[in-house]
């Protein structure tokens, strides 16, 4: 796919300023931390700090400095507190587009209490084929349509069941609830987490690694937790690192690194949504 071409907001431009190098801060890091785990639950999130709002990421896939980018989207997410059927909950509604239009939508339902996930409907357009899926967890049950591989298909439907056996983190809601673990505890922190096309929920370690304070060009500044996690498959070589502002608890930056490439997310000054759209066009009488 060609690079994105995309007309954007301002950028909160970041500039790190912390002097270490990243690979030495880490490894300090996990060394002062050996043995300090914490195992989260909703008892030691901070549900209390999720608050409705829409904000959007922009999100590219790269490889070393001078590469180019490639793959270039906007990740727009938009979280809402409503009563659905009859209960309490958050409303998570993702739309992921690109040069190609609308290329992934998600609307993620959780329960206010604990963030359970009460239901999800996800669909994704690929070049090649797309597929919508619906779950509803305390069921074990969901739902496939669209072309999938079979293996891939089976792997999904046997992940289904696994999906009513305790409290599990949604991975698919990642940008809006990271922010709110408990990483003033330091250390490494325990998630048990599932996305839909799992096999089974799992735990995976999200770990405290520094601080840093990013600079935006506006001169706002961003006191964050650097956190790194390897994605459930330690020892694989791909990471994801976050850097999440404590004062706002919103995920400001994430980098990936994954099969020898890099893919970002940055955030935007201000959430990329239409507000006067186009008048539709008259139709010929």
């Amino acid at each position: 796919m060609t690079p994105s071409r995309l007309l954007l907001p301002v950028l909160v431009a970041l500039a790190c300023v912390a002097p270490a190098s990243h690979a030495q801060t880490a490894a300090q890091a996990r060394a002062a931390d050996a043995g300090r785990v914490t195992r989260v639950s909703p008892a030691n999130m901070h549900l209390d700090r999720l608050r409705p709002g829409t904000a959007t990421w922009l999100v590219y896939m790269h490889g070393a400095p001078g590469t180019g980018l490639s793959r270039a989207m906007l990740a727009t997410s938009e979280v809402k507190r409503e009563r659905v059927d009859g209960a309490d909950a958050w409303v998570i509604e993702q739309h992921w587009e690109d040069e190609t239009g609308t290329m992934h939508v998600a609307r993620t339902v959780h329960a206010a209490a604990d963030l359970a996930t009460l239901s999800q409907t996800s669909s994704w357009k690929r070049p090649t084929a797309s597929i919508t899926t619906t779950v509803v967890p305390r069921e074990g049950r969901g739902t496939i349509d669209g072309e999938l591989p079979d293996a891939a298909r089976e792997r999904m439907q046997a992940g289904f069941a696994t999906m009513k056996d305790g409290w599990w983190f949604n991975w698919h809601s990642d940008l809006a609830l990271l922010p709110l673990l408990p990483y003033e505890k330091g250390g490494t922190l325990r998630v048990h987490l599932f996305d839909v096309g799992m096999p089974a929920p799992m735990d995976v370690d999200y770990t405290v690694v520094g601080e840093r304070t990013l600079r935006g060009a506006d001169g706002s500044e961003y006191a964050c937790w650097l956190v790194e996690t390897e994605s459930g498959r330690p020892g694989s070589g791909n990471f994801q690192r976050f850097w999440i502002d404590k004062a706002r608890r919103v995920v400001v930056k994430e980098e990936d690194v994954f099969n020898g490439q890099y893919r970002s997310k940055m955030l935007l000054a201000v959430p990329a949504v239409v507000e006067f759209p186009l008048p539709e066009a008259k139709k010929p009488q």
